[in-house]
């Protein structure tokens, strides 16, 4: 339930809370600067260093049409943050021992298929499982509006074959976390959402934290957008009934500082049961990948950090700890392109010095004819009068016209293109992969260009850096 093109709505950027120390100032100026840049209606923000709250507020709007600032108290559609709250849910069951993470979902749960019978809790909690992804399937989004049962929406993958082994490879993965929210209710005897609320939510003094209704008064809710070459718009209506336990959970940054507190702890679960949710994914050929459970893992810029996305219409989420640095940047935006995760990095660069000195930087070009004909591109996709014959069929049926027209609204508002860098090239097949550092005025962009042996342009990306 994630789009990838960047939001252009031209929105005055509105008060938050009160300003912090000098450091948070510079947060403010960037973090207000990237939302006129990406052109983003509301943000809130929290940054934990070593305990104690170093920054919290809210930046714009809410809510637009009834001009409502956001602020650290707004409530935005966490999407799929929600999954570290379900995977500490089964760690939970799991340390009084009624889940075992090695045993097979088909002990636990009925009427699954046959094929599933290979498929453990613990190749749920680490995308593993080969089990097809509801969301991907063809024309999913088609039918966002549709409530569903929960065997209604397991029916749409149950006939279709595993797409690997279990454990063979990492696939990301809603269907397992779906799957999980279901478990949770079978062993518990709870619904999902009233097992959070008295084991997490209850005990963390989250207040604002809950499944979404849609139908519910919920103080504070944010309004998620979005944005068409027409302009701003509401973002679309999605069924929480998907979502689930792979994503339906509403909550603050207020909310989240408090969970961050508790991960820092042992109120929820035992140090070593976390350690454990924060260790790489080990593959059936010894392998590792950088997911645990419910949790991204890896190094940024040298410096180990444990953190996790979500997008759905109309939202953009993101949660980052650094443990070695105890720092915690919390992102939650009101529009669906807004890249909160990109958002939190350069709020944390703020903070974690070696993020600034380790920053990518151009490297040596050695087809400069090539660069600045991608550069033409780009400038020309801005103006939107970009050349179909520049594109291979399969990316102009992709790209013309909707996708180019939103590029244009998106960077045409911006200036003109000042700088154009090569930041990275390799191959994918036979696809030749260049990437760009792109600045139009306040935005800054990466644009990402896939060749074809001819030079045609098979594919273009662009993402906020």
């Amino acid at each position: 339930m994630r789009r990838s093109v960047l939001s252009s709505a031209a929105l005055l950027i509105a008060w938050g809370l009160a300003a912090g120390p000098a450091a948070a100032d510079k947060v403010d100026d960037y973090v207000r600067r990237q939302m006129r840049g990406r052109n983003v209606p509301g943000v809130s923000v929290a940054v934990v260093q070593e305990g104690k709250v170093a920054k919290i507020r809210g930046y714009g709007l809410a809510n637009v049409e009834l001009a409502v600032p956001a602020t650290a108290e707004t409530v935005y559609q966490l999407a799929s943050v929600t999954k570290q709250f379900t995977a500490t849910a089964v760690m939970m069951l799991v340390e009084e021992g009624k889940i075992d993470l090695d045993e097979t979902i088909t002990r636990y749960l009925e009427g699954l298929p046959a094929a599933w019978g290979e498929v453990t809790v613990r190749h749920l909690l680490n995308h593993t499982s080969g089990i097809k992804s509801y969301t991907g399937l063809p024309d999913f989004a088609k039918s966002f509006r549709k409530d569903y049962t929960k065997d209604e929406l397991i029916r749409l993958v149950a006939d279709l074959p595993l797409e690997f082994a279990p454990g063979e490879r990492f696939s990301y993965n809603n269907t397992g976390y779906f799957l999980l929210g279901m478990l949770i209710e079978k062993v518990s005897g709870k619904e999902y959402g009233t097992f959070l609320k008295e084991r997490i939510f209850d005990p963390l003094g989250m207040t604002r934290t809950r499944v979404n209704d849609l139908t519910a008064v919920i103080p504070n809710r944010a309004t998620g957008y979005g944005w068409s070459p027409k302009g701003l718009r509401n973002g679309e209506y999605v069924s929480p009934t998907q979502p689930y336990a792979a994503g339906a959970l509403v909550s603050t940054v207020t909310d989240l500082v408090k969970w961050d507190a508790a991960l820092d702890g042992e109120r929820l679960l035992k140090r070593a049961t976390l350690l454990r949710m924060w260790r790489p994914t080990r593959l059936n050929d010894g392998k590792t990948h950088d997911y645990g459970f419910g949790w991204s893992l890896g190094l940024y810029r040298t410096r180990p950090r444990v953190h996790h996305g979500g997008g759905i219409p109309g939202f953009s989420t993101y949660v980052a700890r650094y443990p070695e640095e105890r720092l915690t940047v919390i992102v939650l935006a009101n529009s669906e392109t807004a890249n909160a995760g990109s958002l939190a990095d350069g709020i944390a660069a703020f903070y974690i010095p070696a993020l600034v000195a380790n920053a990518p930087k151009p490297i040596p070009d050695s087809d400069a004819a090539t660069t600045e004909r991608l550069r033409e591109v780009m400038a020309r996709v801005a103006a939107g009068d970009a050349n179909p014959e520049w594109f291979t069929e399969t990316a102009r049926k992709v790209l013309f016209p909707d996708r180019i027209a939103e590029a244009k609204a998106m960077l045409g508002s911006h200036g003109k293109l000042k700088a154009f860098d090569l930041m990275a090239e390799r191959t994918d097949g036979a696809i030749r992969v260049r990437e760009y550092r792109a600045s139009f005025g306040d935005l800054t962009l990466r644009g990402i260009f896939g060749l074809t042996a001819e030079g045609k342009i098979d594919r273009l990306g662009m993402r906020p850096e």
